[in-house]
């Protein structure tokens, strides 16, 4: 009898270990930190409305907030997490295109919570030509 009690606490045991270890090996992945900052007129000096950040708009004081993005994943012990490149687009119509680019080769095991502060960025407006008829 005591020997059935014996192999089923083994058997146990092994399911635990093997849940414990497996639960261990799921981990949370740093897609995108969460990106803040202000877009302003290079010339003027004054903040930029609806300016396109990203999937944001910015606001009547230009700040804008990047929501941080995280996936999840099966790895083993020993793996590195992966670099993290971010590469969000400012677009603004009558300004110049810019992006915001980071890149952190050990980024995607960034902690959750993790916040890039952009300050302030200066868009320079488009030169305006004039056409001949």
């Amino acid at each position: 009898m005591k020997i059935f009690y014996f192999k089923r606490l083994c058997k146990l045991m092994l399911l635990i270990t093997i849940a414990l270890t497996c639960q261990s090996c799921l981990v949370s992945r740093c897609k995108r930190p969460q990106i803040t900052g202000y877009i302003y007129d290079s010339i003027s000096r004054k903040p930029i409305e609806n300016c396109k950040v990203g999937e944001n708009l910015t606001d009547s004081k230009g700040y804008f907030q990047l929501k941080e993005l995280r996936y999840s994943e099966f790895t083993f012990i020993g793996y590195e997490a992966p670099p993290l490149t971010v590469n969000e687009a400012i677009i603004k119509d009558g300004y110049e295109n810019k992006s915001i680019q980071l890149f952190n080769p050990f980024g995607g095991g960034i902690r959750k919570g993790a916040v890039h502060n952009c300050d302030t960025i200066f868009l320079k407006r488009t030169p305006i030509i004039a056409v001949e008829k």
